[in-house]
């Protein structure tokens, strides 16, 4: 296992497993909130990965630093508001539409990176971000709505989940910008309880209840937030060491992974998914031409 981790291959191969588990994870939440509100569904969730986390590392938060305690409860808001906004918009759109729009974290943190940041991408990251983008297009099918519901342009469930997206984009940039200088350990902790008491806290203000534990939704929950602890820990470990646009194309494959579950489960896979798997593929392997050795380690990583 030493070995392994000393390859130079294994923190893209960590940040890859990630995001299949992910494909799986919005699988899973979208059966567990189909019978649970989504923000006490998000709270249990991350309360059990906290605990979890502490567990299966031994991590001593009495050795928490002072970066540790402000970037935990401010990547922790972060999290909570690409939850919570994506929740709202899938009100009154369809998954396909908010799954693109979602998707666009990824061409939009190197984007952020270049304007707040200065870190302009080498063309290569372009060519790929270009490729990865028009996969997700063709793997959501934008042009989907709820049943009953004509599509009428960018309206108010577009508008929640692009917000969501921002939010997504500066959780990872601001993990990019902690990683270097906190424990991963401690930091996934203190990330996990932060969206546990956001979450309790949104939720006793919008009047949203836990109803009757029931096996499933139960399993839902706390599967998901004993596979966040591993994700939370293995991320922040991986996200030291593979640069950032790199990190972002490894995570397009999420629709990926998403599909291949959906259809494991039922959903349809046509030429579409297809297509978008292809060119999601063809980006990575562009981005993989190339290795720019000036590029700095610290990449920036989901919670998912």
């Amino acid at each position: 296992m030493t070995r392994f981790f000393a390859h130079r291959l294994a923190p893209e191969i960590i940040l890859l497993f990630a995001t299949a588990l992910w494909g799986l994870a919005f699988l899973i939440v979208h059966l567990g909130v189909a019978t649970v509100p989504p923000l006490p569904f998000v709270a249990l969730r991350f309360a059990t990965a906290a605990i979890m986390v502490r567990l299966l590392t031994g991590a001593k938060l009495s050795r928490v630093t002072a970066t540790e305690l402000r970037a935990g409860p401010l990547i922790g808001l972060a999290m909570l508001g690409g939850y919570g906004l994506q929740a709202i918009g899938l009100q009154t759109i369809g998954a396909g539409r908010a799954a693109f729009i979602g998707a666009l974290y990824v061409p939009l943190v190197p984007i952020l990176q270049w304007i707040v940041l200065g870190r302009r991408p080498e063309k290569h990251i372009w060519i790929s971000v270009v490729l990865a983008t028009a996969g997700m297009i063709a793997l959501a099918n934008p042009i989907d709505v709820l049943p009953g519901r004509a599509a009428t342009g960018f309206g108010r469930g577009d508008a929640f989940t692009l917000a969501a997206t921002l939010a997504v984009a500066t959780e990872l940039l601001l993990m990019a910008q902690f990683a270097p200088r906190v424990d991963p350990r401690r930091l996934a902790i203190l990330e996990c309880v932060a969206v546990a008491i956001y979450a309790v806290a949104v939720s006793l203000l919008t009047g949203q209840r836990l109803p009757a534990i029931a096996p499933f939704w139960l399993a839902c929950a706390l599967g998901l937030g004993a596979a966040s602890a591993f994700l939370q820990v293995s991320s922040n470990w991986a996200m030291r060491r593979v640069p950032a646009p790199r990190a972002m194309l490894i995570f397009a494959t999420e629709p990926v992974w998403a599909g291949l579950f959906g259809a494991l489960h039922g959903e349809p896979m046509g030429l579409s998914t297809l297509l978008g798997a292809t060119l999601i593929i063809s980006a990575l392997v562009v981005n993989a031409s190339r290795r720019d050795s000036r590029s700095a380690p610290p990449a920036a990583v989901s919670s998912k």
